[in-house]
């Protein structure tokens, strides 16, 4: 591959690629897709010491150069313009280009899988709470059924008495009915395979 096509791969990729010296620890190139995330002009980059422009870690600290750290997909931050920090998926090599050390940092942007993870975490404790809340009524329910059907044909029952607690004992049911349909509408709203003439069906229940 001659430098020309490099040139258009480093500018045409859909990830985020900078450039930087391992000495100074400047920045001497950054492809639009960088650029984009950073939310800044070319500009704006090159010739920035990297150390909270690009990323957190402090002066004398750099994973790379002073820590010796291998970084290979490993979860970082990105500083953009307005300070935000971004969580990204990067990979940093040592290599020669040009005749000249170098350390290429290559990332992407992993904001979504955080909240698609955060969304499944909440559900996942969303789940367990429900299981919780309706153990026990159920457990309960499983006691007084037992104990209802042992009295039902001792001569001292009361068919009053009785049919009083089955109704109780309806009632704890349809609660619990409706926490599982809780669960329920709460798995539609998180499934994104899941049409949405379902999911709002599944709402009106």
């Amino acid at each position: 591959m001659n430098r020309d096509s490099l040139h258009e791969l480093f500018e045409k990729i859909q990830t985020g690629i900078v450039i930087i010296d391992p000495v100074t620890h400047t920045i001497l190139d950054i492809n639009p897709n960088a650029l984009s995330l950073k939310g800044q002009s070319k500009e704006e980059v090159i010739g920035k010491v990297c150390h909270q422009f690009i990323c957190p870690a402090e002066k004398g600290k750099c994973p790379i150069t002073d820590l010796g750290q291998v970084i290979d997909n490993t979860e970082r931050i990105l500083i953009a313009k307005d300070g935000t920090r971004i969580p990204i998926l990067k990979t940093a090599t040592t290599a020669v280009v040009g005749g000249k050390d170098v350390i290429i940092e290559s990332f992407i942007d992993i904001r979504d899988h955080k909240k698609a993870e955060d969304r499944k975490y909440a559900l996942i404790g969303y789940i367990d709470e429900t299981v919780m809340r309706i153990r026990e009524p159920l457990n309960l329910v499983q006691k007084d059924l037992t104990d209802i059907a042992q009295r039902i044909d001792a001569p001292s029952s009361s068919p009053d008495l009785l049919k009083a607690e089955l109704q109780v004992e309806v009632n704890r049911l349809k609660q619990i009915v409706e926490n599982l349909f809780d669960i329920q509408r709460a798995v539609a709203e998180e499934r994104e395979d899941i049409p949405e003439s379902y999911k709002a069906f599944i709402k009106r229940q």
